[in-house]
């Protein structure tokens, strides 16, 4: 009963759905899948040209 309660309250299904219709190995997926708050550094992106000179920067 936990676990439906769980899977009911996180991804916003109803009963039926939970316990009817979505497989549990579905429904483990999913919840596995869902989005996470974001914790920690923002990625910025770089460019090749400044990978290549860091590389060669780093070999010397």
């Amino acid at each position: 009963m936990g676990q439906i309660a769980s899977f009911m309250e996180n991804l916003h299904l109803s009963y039926r759905e939970v316990v009817y219709e979505i497989p549990y190995r579905n429904l483990v997926l999913m919840q596995r899948d869902k989005l996470h708050t974001v914790t920690g550094t923002k990625v910025t992106k770089v460019k090749g040209k400044d990978m290549a000179s860091r590389r060669r920067r780093n070999k010397k």
